[in-house]
């Protein structure tokens, strides 16, 4: 039969007016029982002072004296068991369900030893978990004395001579307050179904019911956060491109930021679970909930913050929202930090906002991560692209690319079968093999097999490598597999720039062959008395140290008009020699700026190679003096044009043993 709820919504029962004690002491038969300063018992019934019985320890105390030799009557046991076992909230003190007047009962009975055997043990089941008993029909024993009869009187009737005793059973009802108390006894206290009972009383049949089972606690909830922005949250929806196509390739927006001042995060605080009991009385405690600090999740970035209405978590300033998901913190940064590595799963293709990114997780196959300053945690697979900042690999590189075309790439471990662009920029790299690098120079503790143009590169081991540039420096080198260390040092050629020095040379000394033409002719015409006499007397007037008559003037003016052709050509002379004078300033410039070119040009090119284990050829070639190495070569073509045969080179070294240095000397100028 179906357990009822022992603790129902209940009201306290206020009788119809104020009770009043009847008697201190109840009339039991063997024994009285004191009843507490917090039960009264009047003419409504028997009354629990909540207010004055503390917690339910002593209403069972009471309750024990009670069912020693009594029981309750016209039990009213929600109420009753609701004042003994209060489901309050684990954590919190047990009180009571009520404060004031609780009627429990009309009474308190006598309970007859020969009712109280009319009740059977109980069975045990489930572990404890529920309670049996088998009800069949009652009968009460009862001693009643018999006449004995002798011989007949006068009368003719047997006389009585004496009594005997004789045991009879009648039947009998069992009583479901007299239950509760009996079971009491037989360490039955809690989760007993009344109404079970008292069905199976009133049908009188012999039948197995439950009549208790343990109430379980109810378990209480951990203390959580509630989200309070929708910055926690990533679009990871596909990309629109500017042509209106989706790239799938490419989440919208995998990094949220937030402004200083967002509110990120309410703590909810934990709420305890609701005791159980054995039916045996004993107590079920749920487990403890959890309970963490906010502080405990506010990272760099974030404070706390605590109203009337709550614990908050706000943004301390604008940045890159990070949420640890190891230690849960969540961070405001300016740089953007990811610990799920970058694949088609997790990110898709990045091309990143802020200017630091750091990367806890791996890169994948054809991923790319676009941005300026990136660090990596773990290696990387797909391809970097950097616009000049620093790139900083602290695990491996392996079949990707970097391109960094002004900047540092750093790897600290090792790099295979990648390629590596940084033209204008800086490569360090702890091991590499089959490694191809464009780069401004280069730094490797270990190479093998690499393909690498530089300006400047030094290595401390260096096998079976390709390698182009100004300035070389190996501390060992040799071959792998028959496969040679082809050392090509780029020298300058001198042939265009000389040749643009001869052409210069040339056009100055045709503008200085034109300025003298002129000058010459110039100063033929200045020579001339007329004119020579005309400019004297022009210098005069015009300085006014010389004063012209009317007659005068006009006798000068006849003259300036006899004059004005040669006058005009002398002017024509100067204008020309002013307009050359530009010209030749120009190209001495140029000249001066080839000159200092060709001798700056070479400065510091050499290759050194400490220590030869192996084969290794060394040979120089000549290229534009100012241009970068192999300028515009395609890294696919690097290995093909440095080994090519059939290109003119000077070789400087061929051997398998001891060391080489050397140094480029200028060459006399023609």
């Amino acid at each position: 039969m179906a357990q009822q709820d022992p603790h129902p919504g209940l009201a306290a029962t206020q009788p119809p007016s104020s009770p009043q004690p009847i008697d201190d002491v109840v009339e039991l038969g063997e024994g009285d029982v004191l009843l507490p300063d917090f039960v009264t018992h009047s003419a409504g019934g028997l009354f629990v002072n909540t207010a004055l019985m503390g917690d339910a320890t002593q209403m069972r105390r009471f309750v024990d004296r009670v069912f020693a030799g009594a029981y309750f009557t016209g039990l009213d046991y929600t109420a009753f068991f609701r004042l003994l076992y209060p489901r309050e909230p684990e954590g919190v003190q047990v009180g009571v369900p009520e404060k004031g007047l609780v009627r429990i009962a009309d009474g308190i009975r006598s309970f007859a030893p020969e009712r109280r055997e009319l009740y059977k043990n109980v069975k045990s089941a489930d572990g404890g978990a529920r309670i049996e008993y088998v009800f069949e029909p009652a009968k009460i024993e009862r001693v009643v004395e018999m006449p004995i009869y002798g011989s007949e009187d006068e009368n003719g009737q047997p006389v009585i001579t004496g009594y005997e005793k004789q045991i009879r059973y009648e039947p009998t009802t069992l009583d479901a307050d007299e239950f509760v108390a009996a079971m009491w006894q037989k360490e039955v206290r809690s989760g007993i179904d009344i109404a079970a009972v008292r069905a199976a009383i009133a049908s009188g049949r012999v039948e197995r019911v439950d009549i208790a089972r343990r109430i379980d606690p109810v378990a209480g909830a951990d203390a959580t956060v509630q989200e309070k922005t929708e910055a926690l949250h990533r679009d990871d929806s596909p990309s629109i491109l500017a042509n209106g196509r989706v790239d799938l390739r490419q989440f919208k927006n995998r990094f949220p930021q937030v402004n200083a001042g967002t509110c990120l995060l309410q703590k909810l605080p934990r709420r305890f679970g609701v005791l159980g009991f054995n039916t045996d009385g004993t107590t079920l405690e749920p487990a403890v909930p959890r309970d963490f600090e906010l502080e405990d999740m506010a990272g760099v970035g974030t404070r706390v913050e605590r109203t009337a209405k709550g614990e908050f978590l706000l943004a301390a300033r604008d940045g890159f929202l990070n949420i640890d998901t190891k230690s849960h913190q969540i961070s405001i940064t300016e740089k953007i930090i990811n610990r799920e590595g970058v694949s088609l799963r997790t990110t898709g293709n990045l091309s990143l906002a802020g200017d630091q990114y750091e990367e806890h997780g791996e890169v994948q196959e054809r991923r790319v991560v676009e941005g300026k300053h990136m660090s990596f945690h773990a290696d990387v697979f797909g391809s970097i692209v950097s616009n000049g900042g620093r790139v900083h690999l602290l695990a491996n590189l392996a079949g990707g690319t970097i391109k960094n075309a002004f900047g540092v790439v750093q790897i600290d471990q090792r790099a295979s079968r990648a390629v590596i662009e940084a033209r204008d920029g800086e490569v360090q790299i702890g091991q590499a093999e089959g490694v191809t690098i464009v780069a401004g120079s280069v730094k490797i503790d270990r190479a093998v097999a690499c393909d690498i143009i530089a300006e400047e590169v030094e290595i401390d081991d260096a096998t079976a490598c390709t390698i182009a540039a100004r300035r070389i420096r190996l501390a060992r080198a040799g071959a792998r597999r028959d496969v040679e260390t082809l050392l090509t040092v780029c020298t300058p050629d001198f042939a265009g720039l000389d040749k643009r020095q001869l052409e210069l040379a040339k056009e100055i000394g045709e503008l200085k062959q034109q300025m003298k033409a002129r000058q010459e002719q110039l100063d033929a015409r200045l020579a001339a008395p007329e004119i020579r006499n005309y400019l004297a007397a022009d210098q005069r007037i015009r300085s006014g140290t010389l004063k012209l008559t009317p007659a005068q003037e006009a006798q000068w003016r006849q003259a300036a008009q006899k004059l004005a052709r040669p006058l005009l050509e002398i002017h024509g002379l100067q204008k020309d020699i002013e307009a050359l004078k530009p010209k030749l300033a120009e190209q001495d410039e140029q000249l001066a700026a080839l000159n200092a070119e060709r001798e700056q040009a070479g400065a510091d090119i050499r290759c050194d190679v400490g220590q030869i284990t192996g084969d290794v050829a060394v040979q120089a070639m000549a290229i534009v003096p100012g241009t970068p190495v192999f300028s515009g070569i395609e890294v696919a073509d690097i290995k093909q044009k440095l080994r090519d045969p059939r290109a003119a080179r000077q070789r400087l070294f061929q051997g398998d043993s001891g060391s080489f240095s050397w140094a480029w000397k200028k060459p006399a100028q023609n």
